[in-house]
């Protein structure tokens, strides 16, 4: 059990043995909490099964790992790892000045976690190309979004080359009453950190 975390600080509660690398098949950040212990993300090619409906591969039982109250389990699902997701096309690859720029941000917690309503997460741009551009408010969406990794976007913005977008100083806003919460079997849902301080992500925009 020394690979797997049951307590709730967010340093240690992944299990060790698997990468910190969003390119690795068997990364990290698709593993988290559930009632029965810890479980990779269906739909991956490290399970095989290529049907993301599918219930979740239990990796190692724990009962009631998941925190159905705000005192069992793992307790309120914290934010494990925040990150830009860099898209292949002119418009998403951050890579050079654009118009009609799109910015995507994934947010991962170590818990499976419900996002009701539209909240919002604060990107901060240092218009360092002088473009007079401001920091963009990115809102909540289920595209591309899996029961642990939450994606916040926005598009049809301009970036400047050199300028350097920075995430994480702000916490999650839940606008207009939007809820995060654990998505625990029984018991009380427990409202979800909203913290990104701990994970601040920077990305330059080529010149």
């Amino acid at each position: 059990m020394g690979l797997w975390g049951t307590t709730h600080s967010a340093a240690t509660n992944k299990p060790k043995f698997a990468p910190d690398n969003e390119n690795s098949d068997y990364k990290r950040e698709g593993i988290y909490a559930t009632n029965s212990g810890w479980v990779r993300a269906a739909g991956t090619p490290a399970n095989g099964n290529d049907n993301a409906s599918a219930d979740p591969e239990v990796l190692v039982a724990i009962g009631d790992l998941a925190g159905s109250s705000a005192t069992t389990g793992l307790r309120a699902p914290t934010v494990t790892d925040v990150r830009y997701v860099v898209g292949t096309t002119a418009t998403t690859d951050l890579t050079a000045a654009d118009s009609t720029a799109g910015i995507t941000v994934e947010v991962t917690w170590d818990e499976a976690v419900t996002v009701v309503g539209s909240p919002t997460i604060v990107v901060a741009n240092n218009n360092a190309s002088s473009g007079g551009f401001g920091n963009y408010t990115l809102v909540y969406t289920a595209t591309g979004s899996t029961a642990n990794r939450k994606r916040f976007t926005l598009t049809s913005q301009s970036l400047g080359n050199t300028d350097v977008l920075t995430t994480g100083a702000a916490p999650i806003v839940l606008a207009g009453g939007s809820t995060i919460s654990d998505t625990a079997v029984g018991g009380t849902t427990v409202a979800a950190s909203l913290v990104l301080s701990g994970h601040t992500v920077a990305v330059t925009i080529a010149s």
